[in-house]
C-alpha cells in the first residue's frame, strides 16, 4: 500500500500530518578579503523525521539512535537554500524538477553525507546526460570544487574525459580543447586518466583494437572480441583473457610478425578455449593511449581482436 503513496503531498502545511522537524538554512558567501563566510539568506525547511530517517541512515541516528538529539530544530550551513529545499523535495518522491548544474552538484554532496544511495546515483547520471562541451569546463570545476568525496568527484571527472573520448577520440584532440578551455594542467590529468571498468588499469577503449604496451600484458578476466575465419566466413567470438604469456622481442622483429614463445589464452563464451601467438603491432596503437611516452613502446596483440568493456 505504502509504495503507491505520494509522500511529495506531506510537504505542504495544509496536509493534515503536521511537521515534527525543522532545518534553518543558511546562504553563505566567501569574502575574498577577510576570506570569512558572510550570511546573506536563511530559511526555514520543515519536515518529517520519521520519512527522513526512512529514507537516510543518518537522519535516522540523528532522530532515533542511541545519541539521538532532543532539538526539534538544527542549522543547516554548508549547502544553499535551494539545493536543500530540492533535496527533501526528492527525498520525498517529488519529480520533474528543474535542476541546474550546480544544484545537481549540491544535491549530490547531500545524498553522499546523508548516505542516500538512489538519490546520489539520479544526480550522477543527471549530470552525466547533460554534459556536453559548453559545460565540461563547468562540470569538470564543479567536481573538483563542490563535491567533497575524493570518489564521487574522480568518477565524474572520468565521466567528462569518457565524453571527450567518445566525441573526439585522440589523445591529442582531448588535451588540445581542455588546454583551449584554459584549465588547470592537473585537472586536466585527472580527466584523461580515465581507468576502465573492464581493464581496471587501462583507458576505456570499447571496440578498440585489442594492444597492450610490453609491460602491461593483458591480465586475466579482461573482455575482448576475436574474429576468426573458418572457410569464406568471419565469425565473432566473445571472450575474455585467460592467460597472456610473454617472451623476449628480438630487435630486429618486423611488424605483425609473430613472437616466439609469446601467446594468449582466450577463454570463448561457449565453453571453449583458444591458444593464439602474441605479434608485434604497429605503434599505430598508441594513438589510443593516452600517453606520448609509450612512442617508443612495443605494443602486442594476436590480431584481429578488439576490447568489448561494454557488454550490449
Amino acid at each position: 500500500v505504502l509504495k503507491s503513496v505520494d509522500f511529495s503531498q506531506f510537504l505542504s502545511e495544509d496536509s493534515g500530518i503536521p511537521f515534527d522537524v525543522k532545518f534553518e538554512v543558511i546562504d553563505k558567501v566567501h569574502n575574498e578579503f577577510t576570506n570569512e563566510k558572510l550570511e546573506v539568506d536563511r530559511k526555514t525547511v520543515e519536515a518529517h523525521r520519521l520519512l527522513l530517517s526512512a529514507a537516510s541512515p543518518v537522519f535516522k541516528q540523528q532522530f532515533f539512535g542511541k545519541m539521538r538529539s532532543r532539538k526539534h530544530h538544527f542549522e543547516i550551513k554548508e549547502t544553499n537554500i535551494r539545493a536543500f529545499e530540492l533535496f527533501i523535495q526528492i527525498i520525498y518522491g517529488a519529480e520533474n524538477l528543474n535542476l541546474d548544474i550546480k544544484v545537481m552538484f549540491e544535491i549530490l554532496d547531500l545524498a553522499d553525507f546523508y548516505i542516500i544511495e538512489p538519490i546520489k546515483g539520479k544526480m550522477i547520471d543527471a549530470i552525466r546526460s547533460k554534459i556536453t562541451f559548453e559545460n565540461l569546463k563547468t562540470i569538470a570545476d564543479a567536481a573538483s570544487t563542490y563535491m567533497h568525496h575524493e570518489e564521487l568527484a574522480s568518477g565524474m571527472l572520468k565521466n567528462c574525459g569518457k565524453f571527450l573520448q567518445n566525441n573526439l577520440g585522440s589523445s591529442n584532440q582531448i588535451i588540445d580543447f581542455l588546454q583551449d578551455e584554459l584549465m588547470e594542467p592537473e585537472l586536466i590529468d585527472q580527466i584523461i586518466n580515465l581507468k576502465c571498468e573492464n581493464c581496471d588499469y587501462f583507458e576505456c577503449k570499447d571496440n578498440m583494437l585489442a594492444t597492450f604496451p610490453e609491460h602491461k600484458p593483458l591480465r586475466p578476466g579482461v573482455k575482448v572480441k576475436k574474429w576468426i575465419r573458418t572457410g569464406g566466413e568471419t565469425q565473432m567470438l566473445e571472450c575474455s583473457i585467460s592467460k597472456v604469456s610473454l617472451a623476449p622481442i628480438p630487435p630486429n622483429l618486423r611488424l605483425n610478425m609473430q613472437i616466439d614463445g609469446g601467446e594468449i589464452v582466450l577463454a570463448v563464451s561457449d565453453g571453449s578455449e583458444m591458444r593464439l601467438p602474441l605479434i608485434k603491432m604497429s605503434n599505430d596503437e598508441t594513438t589510443d593511449w593516452y600517453s606520448s611516452s609509450l612512442s617508443s613502446v612495443n605494443f602486442l596483440s594476436t590480431g584481429g581482436m578488439v576490447f568489448r568493456c561494454k557488454d550490449k
